[in-house]
């Protein structure tokens, strides 16, 4: 077996560092566009975009390290999803309903509240669906109803604006001498 000579060595290590040269840089530059499309991902500011990928080109190693500790938390995606997440929370606490007398809180069908006894709604005689106080008139089944809880003075017979109304004359006490029996 014979040895190779120096020349032939000196070509294979010139193919193998071209190789190696070739990987890095390959390496460096998808560093680049990594670093520009997380950015992306996680800031609106075309600046910090720019800023992320010229970071990463100028110093290579470094610039990877000091991008990852310097980058936003999250991307724009993820807080989209907690502000969604947030909001939804929110709107829970909120369409809860609660007695507006002890402000605990109630659920949407009850007539009555357990805690304090306030009445919440009422139902309807004909189709017994639950109807708000105020409401009138059934959305159910249209009823009219009649709210038991106002009092309505019926109206009298007579008035006092009658034209047949003659009040009642006061008795008089005649000063008639008295007799002696």
């Amino acid at each position: 077996m014979s040895v190779p000579s120096l020349e032939t060595l000196a070509s294979y290590l010139t193919v193998v560092a071209a190789v190696l040269g070739a990987l890095l840089v390959a390496l460096w530059l998808s560093l680049i566009i990594w670093a520009f499309r997380d950015m992306r991902a996680r800031s609106r500011d075309p600046f910090a975009h720019f800023l992320a990928a010229l970071l990463v080109a100028a110093l290579p190693v470094v610039g990877v390290v000091v991008y990852l500790i310097l980058r936003p938390p999250e991307t724009l995606a993820e807080a989209y999803e907690r502000a969604l997440a947030e909001e939804a929370l929110l709107q829970e606490i909120e369409e809860r309903p609660s007695c507006p007398g002890c402000s605990r809180v109630i659920h949407p069908n009850w007539i009555l509240c357990p805690y304090c006894h306030t009445r919440l709604k009422k139902a309807c005689p004909d189709c017994n669906s639950l109807m708000e106080l105020q409401w009138n008139l059934c959305p159910f089944c249209g009823n009219q109803q009649v709210d038991p809880y106002r009092v309505e003075l019926p109206e009298t017979a007579v008035s006092a604006n009658d034209d047949h109304y003659s009040p009642v004359e006061q008795p008089t006490i005649e000063d008639t001498p008295a007799t002696d029996i």
